[in-house]
């Protein structure tokens, strides 16, 4: 018999829970609990129906997201093996299509069965973000699993992300294995080497989920004269000159970003045709506008404009504008090339955006390509949330 003590650990779902449950949603709201437990946070509980029949297993949070899921059925899961299985089977799902790269994402949490957990390789370098106290707790034991599935120099916590107070963890960039690397690494992101700043760069370093969309456009870059908006550390108009772009304007409203995107340039021994405006993209196409500059290629990757169901609109009235603005610098035959990495905009309302302003700048656009996150950042099929970035190259004809 279970004692009173693992009883009290049990919360009890109310119907809609239980859906949930059917659903293999890997995520449950205290809004679905008829009873909750009397636990700690971050401990590992059981829920169960209304007679008692347990349904799975997860990490209690106080929070309104109450438990992450880690296992479904009566058996009560071993944590730190759990993580081992599913790091090795996050690695080799990655082996298959990633052959030799070396960056990618190793973890990205609730697709491969460990929410609160998201892990970028760099070479032999783990950038880590953990987002649920049931990980934290228990941080040192995450990072010798992760260096025991494979052979780590070093294991970074880039712990900086939003809502780690409702899980009580501290926001730190640490290291937990080995040193944080004192100089920027040098990366083969794509088909180009990349500076990434483990300690300081955006997100984990880089953001790996546009990694290799270059190469997935490269034959628009042939001669052409591309604006590179959003630019970062100059990812895609690096591409572009190795392709054999004409020149690139690359538009970024961080100065820090722009010297590594020149080091970037000097690595990999490209034509200096590339010019970099520090500024906010908004502004700055606004006096592109006034001076009727036109290129073959326009790219807009934007950061999330909506990051929560409450900024719909706003991001709307955003990506329009950037649309638009963006499509009347085309050049007729040219493409623009238009990504949201926005978790609450989705793919139909961005295209419906994207059409609404072509209908208001006058131009007929056609659909070349369509864009969806990388094979490293899988989206469960149950939980549309964890589909995030998409993304559409439209050929411009006026």
């Amino acid at each position: 018999m279970p004692s009173e003590k693992r009883l009290a650990r049990r919360a009890v779902l109310d119907e809609t829970g239980l859906e949930r449950v059917r659903m293999m949603h890997p995520w449950i709201f205290r809004g679905n609990l008829r009873q909750v437990p009397q636990c700690a946070q971050g401990d590992l509980i059981a829920f169960t129906d209304r007679a008692g029949s347990i349904k799975g297993w997860g990490l209690w949070s106080e929070s309104a997201l109450s438990i992450r899921v880690l296992t479904y059925g009566t058996k009560e899961p071993d944590q730190m093996g759990l993580l081992r299985e599913r790091l090795t089977s996050a690695l080799n799902w990655r082996k298959t299509w990633y052959q030799g790269e070396e960056a990618f994402r190793w973890v990205h949490g609730e697709a491969d069965g460990l929410p609160g957990i998201v892990a970028d390789l760099y070479g032999d370098v783990l950038s880590l973000q953990i987002s649920a106290a049931g990980w934290y707790r228990h941080i040192d034991k995450v990072a010798d699993v992760f260096r025991k599935v494979r052979k780590l120099s070093a294991i970074v916590l880039r712990n900086e992300t939003k809502h780690l107070e409702k899980e009580g963890i501290p926001k730190e960039v640490r290291a937990l294995l080995g040193e944080i690397p004192k100089e920027p690494l040098k990366i083969k992101m794509g088909s180009i080497y990349e500076l990434v700043d483990i300690e300081k760069g955006q997100k984990t370093g880089a953001y790996l989920d546009v990694k290799n969309i270059p190469d997935m456009i490269s034959p628009l870059f042939k001669g052409a004269r591309v604006l590179d908006c959003f630019s970062y550390q100059g990812h895609f108009g690096l591409h572009a000159l190795a392709a054999g772009a004409s020149e690139v304007v690359a538009v970024e409203q961080s100065q820090s970003a722009i010297e590594i995107a020149k080091k970037n340039l000097e690595i990999n021994g490209l034509p200096k045709n590339m010019e970099w405006i520090c500024g906010n993209a908004f502004d700055v196409m606004r006096k592109m506008d006034s001076d009727r500059e036109r290129f073959d290629l326009v790219i807009m990757d934007p950061p999330p404009f909506s990051p929560a169901k409450g900024q719909v609109d706003s991001a709307r009235r955003g990506y329009k504008e950037l649309a638009i603005r963006g499509l009347n610098r085309i050049k007729d035959g040219g493409h623009l090339v238009f990504l949201s990495c926005s978790h609450a905009f989705t793919r139909e309302m961005l295209l419906s955006v994207l059409n609404e302003a072509s209908v208001d700048a006058g131009i007929s656009c056609r659909i070349a390509l369509e864009i969806h996150q990388p094979f490293d950042h899988p989206a469960l099929s149950a939980v549309p949330e964890t589909d995030y970035l998409k993304g559409f190259v439209m050929g411009v004809q006026s």
